[in-house]
């Protein structure tokens, strides 16, 4: 049988102690992986793939600006505006870049639960708190509600890239 080392460079203890290292790092790594894989930092497909949100880390809370729409520009050929704000003096601002999510909080050990935050819908120009839950990679379901979530809806957001692989044919 063929050595991978001369035995002069590597022992019995010093194999072991290679394959230990290989052995811990790639559990170690994979571990990482998937807690990676798992968070809700990433690009987003909102509202059916009407919009695509980035979602990162703004401080010790998660914040989330649109950075694509399906269809940027209003019946003129304009950029689409915040045009439904209730605040009239921000009704000119652009959609595009908007921050519409703000200030969720980790709410479990895992990174999965995000709560106490506030999600913007420019459609009505209404700012209502959200929570947002991690089911799997590749998927969140985030609630906007008006003083609890029982009175509110979830929508299911689909990570860029992952579309495809949620298919079943």
């Amino acid at each position: 049988m063929r050595r991978i080392f001369p035995t002069t460079l590597m022992s019995s203890y010093g194999q072991h102690w290679l394959f230990a290292t290989v052995l811990f790092s790639a559990a170690f790594y994979g571990h990482v992986a998937l807690v990676f894989a798992a968070t809700p930092v990433g690009l987003w497909y909102a509202e059916g793939g009407a919009a695509q949100v980035e979602i990162s880390a703004c401080g010790d809370a998660l914040c989330g600006r649109i950075v694509w729409l399906r269809s940027p520009f209003d019946e003129t050929g304009c950029d689409l505006r915040d045009r439904s704000n209730g605040n009239a003096s921000l009704r000119d601002r652009p959609l595009l870049g908007l921050e519409i999510l703000q200030g969720l909080k980790q709410s479990d050990a895992e990174g999965r639960v995000w709560a106490d935050g506030t999600i913007y819908d420019p459609t009505s120009g209404k700012t209502y708190r959200c929570s947002l839950g991690v089911e799997g990679a590749d998927r969140l379901h985030l609630r906007g509600y008006v003083a609890i979530p029982l009175l509110g809806r979830t929508t299911t957001w689909i990570r860029v890239g992952a579309e495809n692989r949620q298919c079943r044919h």
